[in-house]
């Protein structure tokens, strides 16, 4: 009887297990199915905002029109990615692109009248000019590995409007946060002062450069480094590949926070203000001399890479930059308030003048552009 009993009760521990094996099985496949679902869900969401992002048409006001087939290359040159803007109100404008010549002088025309700068830059990034006139032309170095552009990059190089090279800050090939390196500069601007303002810290970067340590360097005119503000992160002050500048008539500077899709404002000593997130992605900030804001949108809905540590953008992957912001060129006022959007183009580098004329430059889909290359002009109607 003992033994019967015994054998009853081991039957019963079986089933039991049998059981509880079952359940678990059951949950975990459930689980995975909803988890899976959940993805599925994710991913169609996903698209639905990105689908709203790339959208060719708005509502809003738009007073402004393509200029077709402007400008005109030199014979023998080649559309690269128009980065970097510098209007100098006559309808004319100098601009540094992902080609060579890297540096072109464009009369109000759209003819070239100026080149220079050949093999010097590996990747163009950020372009200004100095209270002397002198133009300073940035170099983030590769986006990734790449061995040909080894032991170059990464600079920032100082030339003359006839095309004289005067300085060189920055190691070539080395990509570091230091005094006298950079991680990837991507935009400069003046200071009150006449001090150069440089964003460091462009995204994505070769696996060697260092992955952290974005933030604003001030050199004086003559190269020298004064100090440098801010690092990776997103709180205030904090920087996410900051890739564009624009002071105001306040001495407030504006700074395209990108990878935080955000603009962040600061002092004349560079204490933080305010942060502003409805200019969409920005890639490019200019500020006129009335108080006109305009920011470049090109990365909204993008999947892309970027810092590990970069704000949740949705999706199974978490790498679609800013979705169902809509790409373009939004207009505003310094106030934040806004006033006219431009469909139906991503630029990246932006720039525009005080007689009305606004200058986009594409890093892609050139050769579906009406303008007919990389570089875009837009007048009012």
């Amino acid at each position: 009887m003992a033994n019967l009993e015994g054998e009853v009760a081991m039957r019963l521990i079986r089933i039991r297990h049998g059981l509880l094996i079952a359940i678990v099985i059951s949950l975990a496949t459930t689980s995975a199915n909803l988890l899976a679902q959940s993805d599925v869900n994710a991913s169609s969401e996903l698209q639905k905002a990105q689908q709203l992002s790339r959208r060719s048409s708005s509502t809003m006001d738009n007073p402004y029109q393509l200029v077709e087939n402007w400008p005109t290359l030199l014979p023998g040159q080649t559309w690269g990615a128009a980065i970097g803007l510098i209007p100098d109100d006559t309808g004319g404008l100098w601009m540094l692109f992902r080609s060579e010549p890297p540096i072109n002088y464009i009369n109000a025309d759209g003819q070239i009248t100026k080149s220079f700068g050949d093999g010097m830059i590996v990747q163009a990034h950020g372009f200004c000019m100095d209270n002397d006139g002198n133009l300073w032309a940035g170099d983030s170095g590769s986006f990734g590995d790449d061995p040909s552009t080894r032991g170059r990059g990464f600079q920032i190089h100082k030339f003359s409007q006839d095309g004289d090279h005067l300085m060189s800050l920055g190691q070539a090939g080395v990509s570091r946060a230091g005094e006298d390196t950079f991680i990837g500069p991507t935009a400069c601007a003046v200071d009150p002062a006449g001090n150069i303002v440089i964003a460091d810290g462009h995204w994505p970067r070769p696996s060697d450069a260092q992955q952290d340590g974005d933030r604003l360097v001030v050199v004086t005119p003559e190269g020298e480094f004064i100090r440098s503000v801010g690092k990776l992160g997103a709180g205030p002050g904090e920087f996410m590949g900051p890739h564009a500048l624009a002071f105001d008539a306040q001495n407030r500077l504006f700074v395209a926070d990108r990878s935080n899709n955000r603009i962040q404002i600061f002092d004349e000593e560079l204490n933080f203000l305010d942060d502003w997130r409805h200019f969409g992605r920005p890639s490019g900030i200019t500020i006129l001399r009335d108080g006109t804001l305009v920011v470049a949108d090109s990365e909204s809905g993008a999947t892309i890479p970027g810092p590990g540590v970069a704000p949740p953008q949705g999706g199974p992957n978490g790498n679609a930059r800013n979705p169902g912001f809509q790409v373009g060129i939004r207009i505003g006022r310094i106030n934040g308030s806004m006033q006219y959007f431009v469909p139906g183009t991503r630029p990246e580098g932006m720039a525009a003048d005080n007689l009305g004329n606004i200058f986009a430059g594409l890093t892609g889909g050139c050769d579906a552009s009406p303008s007919g290359g990389c570089l875009q002009k837009w007048v009012r109607r």
